[in-house]
């Protein structure tokens, strides 16, 4: 059997483990070992299957992931999310559409703290929904920003998927965490821009904006009630964008000073078991997968398919923009029926070859990859965070949600196309 056919049985093999309903870490692992078989004799692969699991996830550089993991449970449990929504309430609040780009204020300040697309979603909708519910806003609205806003927790760094991304890839972690502020804010930008302009064009949509007008002293305290939030950023990001401190030991600092703020709340105790319980719970789950990934990688990297794949695209005559966005239509489909820690394990040992074969920048693409997976947490039939904001909110129908969360569809896809054709602005901070 040809080593290009042994490649596309292991795809196959995953493709059916995965309809058949066995948990992704298990699928990749066994198309692995599958794969690992059709090439070497068993007494090789029983010796690497002794030592893999360690060899592969024993390095310094992934304690990152499970701080940052703490980190985000942390500031969820102190409820430093309610006071970045108090804080937009009161600046943007008598803006046609206020509470909505205050939610996503919000869901940006957040983020900032919290790597979790689906914590950030799940906190504002308890925060931000009833609010904006009480004054009179649209449901398809106030859940569709609630649900947008939560993406912005994948992309503004620290961004869980970014860390599984340079884990993959060997991509730098500074320059991925770097890179994001940029589109970061672009992308907040344009939500509270298509809030207004929605607003503006069906002002039915935001019910009655508040009246009262605050003082600047009291916007000043405002911010002030935000000093946990703003302390944590600058502890961690702050000393990363800085080059004092390298991103694990920036995450170290901040699930310290978060794991400070909870300590500060009545029920401490508890809150702390539960995120202790959550951290390790997601952390297993997540090298699990990792380990799988990684015997997948191994099996399909000895049947030399992703170089064939490589050497395919090149023969395409494609520019190297053109490929991506062909890489890139795959990602949207799949992005709504996989998480997107799944999704970039099993892609990128295909992809990431051939995006290195093109010349395309490592960074810029695990830029749009996390915008796919932005976009797969608000698309049906599988939107995460259409799922998290209805479980938050019982009485409003998915449909709605759905529904709401089409405008900030359209606004995700043009931020993905700009950032294609402007790769030097979103990139200005990582490139001389």
């Amino acid at each position: 059997m040809e080593m290009f056919e042994s490649g596309l049985i292991i795809i196959a093999l995953l493709l059916v483990l995965l309809a058949a309903g066995v948990p992704i870490a298990f699928a990749l692992a066994m198309s692995g070992v599958v794969g690992l078989g059709l090439d070497r004799p068993w007494r090789a692969i029983e010796y690497l299957l002794s030592t893999f699991a360690y060899a592969n996830t024993a390095h310094f550089a992934y304690v990152v992931l499970p701080l940052f993991l703490f980190m985000g449970h942390m500031a969820f449990s102190a409820g430093l999310s309610r006071r970045a929504f108090e804080a937009g309430q009161q600046y943007l609040g008598r803006f046609p559409g206020g509470l909505a780009a205050a939610t996503v204020f919000a869901c940006a300040a957040f983020s900032t703290v919290c790597g979790s697309s689906v914590a950030t979603a799940s906190t504002m909708a308890k925060v931000a929904l009833p609010e904006m519910l009480r004054h009179g806003y649209k449901e398809r609205l106030a859940a569709g920003c609630v649900a947008a806003g939560g993406t912005l927790g994948v992309l503004i760094p620290p961004s869980g998927i970014l860390v599984i991304y340079s884990i993959v890839t060997q991509v730098s972690l500074l320059k991925l965490f770097l890179a994001a502020f940029v589109p970061g804010v672009v992308t907040a930008v344009v939500y509270m821009f298509g809030i207004w302009l929605m607003v503006k064009l069906d002002p039915e949509l935001a019910g009655r904006p508040l009246t009262r007008r605050f003082t600047w002293r009291e916007h000043a305290q405002a911010a002030g009630r935000s000093w946990e939030m703003l302390l944590l950023f600058a502890a961690v990001m702050g000393t990363i964008y800085l080059g004092v401190a390298t991103p694990t030991e920036a995450a170290a600092l901040g699930a310290g000073l978060s794991l400070l703020a909870v300590l500060r709340r009545p029920g401490r105790w508890s809150k702390l078991a539960e995120g202790l319980r959550e951290t390790g719970s997601a952390t297993c789950s997540i090298f699990a997968l990792i380990i799988g990934a990684g015997l997948f990688s191994l099996g399909l990297s000895t049947t030399q398919l992703p170089t064939h794949l490589a050497e395919l695209a090149t023969g395409l005559d494609l520019s190297p923009v053109a490929m991506i966005v062909l890489i890139l239509l795959p990602y949207l489909i799949l992005g709504m029926f996989l998480d997107g820690v799944s999704l970039i394990l099993i892609t990128m040992p295909i992809v990431f070859p051939i995006v290195n074969h093109v010349g395309f920048d490592a960074v810029l693409f695990g830029l749009l990859v996390t915008k796919a997976v932005e976009i797969g947490c608000i698309t049906p039939p599988v939107g995460l965070n259409a799922f998290v904001v209805k479980s938050a909110a019982p009485d409003v129908s998915l449909s709605e949600i759905f529904r709401g969360c089409i405008p900030f569809v359209v606004m995700e896809i043009t931020i993905v196309g700009l950032m294609i054709a402007f790769p030097d602005f979103f990139l200005f901070l990582v490139h001389d």
